[in-house]
């Protein structure tokens, strides 16, 4: 079954009608081809999920029937921002999807001395990347939406960073050191914000490390081999997804 994000503007409690436009109105009129008293779900600002029926097609949105709420919750209880040194756009719109998939609760692309693509915050950009995130979110049936930061400069990030319960940082040296263990920390700040930082193709410089491990990051390793920089997120979250939500399971 189709689901939609909404604004809770879109959505008058009295009538018990949600009105969609824009893009989802076209996804669901020209992409789907859905039809009258067609169902699918509607996902409020909140997360709260609501069971709809379609009512009526107009010329420019559509009118939603709801009909009752679902009690469903599928978010991580750990709540995981990936921060991404800067690279392609297509790399970054591949990770994008697919943290948003597995759970993620931020996003942010972070400007770091070996990254080769210069920050754009460009509306237009950023709102291609929510959009990405929206509908990779919708996919999988989350009842929040992945947030999608403005690209950052080092100092800014190391600001930002201070929003955070535990801050990480990807480092290939750390996985033939005497690193923190990822494993571990997930099992300690489970339930907690955590931040965590992957470099770029050309990784990190001797500097940013230092001026991280002084702002209270920890460097962890994510096993003996080297990974890709779009391969590097995905085993990020599919580690705090196992030691968070499938730890009880036999």
């Amino acid at each position: 079954m189709q689901r939609y994000f909404v604004n809770n503007n879109s959505i008058n409690k009295d009538l018990g009608l949600v009105r969609i436009t824009d893009q989802d109105f076209h996804h669901i009129k020209n992409v789907m081809r859905m039809k009258e008293n067609q169902e699918l779900q509607i996902v409020n600002e909140n997360g709260d999920v609501f069971l709809c029926k379609i009512s009526k097609f107009f010329n420019h949105y559509v009118e939603i029937k709801i009909m009752t709420s679902v009690e469903t919750d599928v978010e991580l209880s750990t709540k995981v921002t990936i921060a991404l040194g800067m690279v392609r756009r297509e790399k970054t719109e591949e990770v994008l999807r697919r943290i948003a998939e597995l759970g993620a609760s931020g996003f942010v692309s972070v400007k770091l001395s070996r990254s080769l693509i210069k920050p754009n915050n460009d509306e237009k950009k950023i709102n291609r990347m929510k959009t990405i995130a929206k509908e990779a979110c919708e996919q999988s049936h989350r009842n929040k939406l992945m947030e999608v930061y403005p690209n950052l400069n080092f100092s800014n990030f190391i600001k930002f960073s201070k929003n955070y319960d535990l801050c990480l940082v990807a480092y290939e040296e750390a996985g033939r050191e005497n690193n923190f263990s990822l494993k571990k920390l997930i099992k300690k700040y489970k339930d907690k914000n955590i931040l965590v930082l992957v470099g770029p193709e050309g990784g990190f410089s001797e500097q940013e490390i230092e001026i991280l491990i002084n702002n209270q990051f920890k460097l962890i390793g994510l096993g003996p081999r080297i990974l890709r920089v779009e391969t590097a997120p995905l085993y990020i979250m599919a580690a705090i997804s196992y030691e968070t939500e499938l730890e009880n399971e036999s």
